[in-house]
């Protein structure tokens, strides 16, 4: 399993999502906006965004629906490959 960690600055909160192997491109990882109880416009308006730590930006976030989708499939044994998990 993949683990995807989100913050929110604004009040520090963290989201965790747990991702199968193997996820397709395009398919959606949470709702970014519902789970943090924020109206999608609200996203928008602090300028929301996915930062990744390497090189790669795997995820892609919606700022008008608030809904985060992998930007490409994710296959843990290319982003891990050392590793029996993932973060």
């Amino acid at each position: 399993f993949l683990l995807c960690v989100c913050m929110w600055e604004s009040g520090a909160e963290s989201l965790r999502y747990s991702l199968p192997e193997e996820l397709q491109r395009d398919s959606s990882v949470g709702k970014i906006a519902e789970d943090l109880g924020l109206a999608p416009s609200q996203l928008a308006a602090r300028k929301a965004r996915v930062v990744a730590e390497g090189s790669e930006q795997l995820f892609r976030l919606d700022p008008a629906t608030g809904v985060l989708t992998a930007k490409d499939s994710l296959d843990r044994e290319q982003i891990c490959p050392h590793s029996d998990t993932c973060t």
